[in-house]
């Protein structure tokens, strides 16, 4: 294995691991979407300018986890240099869509699967029409309540 391919592999697991913190979803819960490597491939591309400083900024994060929301409510979501990317990558998680830092208006489907893996289904208990059926007889069951409230 090349150096380079081990830095992308180091690179790729500190955005997984800003992920988490970034989206509420467990490292095993953003691995089952299968889109993760595909996600910081599509981020790097399209925001080639801002990651390294974004990833670079995340390695500042402190040890101890009661100060890790603070930290990324300080210095990735409260940055000006940041905030859009942070903002985008949410977005992407969430969505399955792409909202352009450098431009809130300009989307974009990165792939049919990021729309039928967006985290939205899960944190809503639903799925994504059209995309992946409830089964048989759902429309019988009550649907599930939860009053957690997903702070973006």
């Amino acid at each position: 294995m090349s150096d380079e391919q081990l830095a992308s592999d180091a690179a790729l697991q500190q955005f997984i691991e800003l992920s988490t913190l970034l989206t509420g979803f467990d490292r095993f819960e953003l691995l089952g979407t299968g889109q993760a490597a595909f996600y910081y491939e599509w981020v790097q591309t399209h925001a080639a300018e801002h990651l390294p400083t974004l990833l670079s900024t995340y390695s500042e994060l402190p040890a101890e986890t009661s100060q890790h929301q603070p930290f990324i409510e300080a210095h990735l979501i409260g940055s000006e240099k940041l905030s859009a990317l942070v903002r985008s990558i949410i977005k992407l998680w969430y969505l399955g869509q792409w909202y352009s830092p450098d431009d809130p208006n300009q989307t974009q489907i990165p792939s049919a699967n990021s729309y039928q893996q967006g985290l939205v289904w899960d944190a809503i208990h639903a799925h994504p029409q059209a995309a992946k059926q409830q089964g048989f007889g759902a429309w019988s069951e009550p649907p599930v309540t939860d009053t957690t409230v997903v702070k973006l």
